[in-house]
């Protein structure tokens, strides 16, 4: 899966992944903020390696503020701006 990256002007984010672009199902808007959240897991908790568990990307619709989450394993990452 490729996912892309259009920074915007207003410092928002267009994303497409394959070449399509991510709308949010809840609202349609196209323009998101980005952030990065650990996936905890008991295990990393319990034993104190919370810092080592997944990674996911967030992209938070600027409109609605509904989160995408993803797991990006063996994505390539490209990012542009427009």
């Amino acid at each position: 899966m490729d996912l892309q990256e259009i920074k915007r002007d207003d410092d928002s984010i267009g994303v497409t992944l394959d070449g399509k672009p991510l709308l949010c199902v809840v609202c349609g808007n196209d323009s998101y903020h980005e952030r990065g959240s650990l996936l905890n897991s008991r295990g990393g908790e319990f034993f104190g390696f919370a810092w080592a568990d997944d990674k996911a990307t967030n992209f938070i619709c600027t409109k609605c503020g509904y989160i995408f989450w993803f797991l990006i394993y063996g994505s390539r990452r490209v990012s542009s701006s427009s």
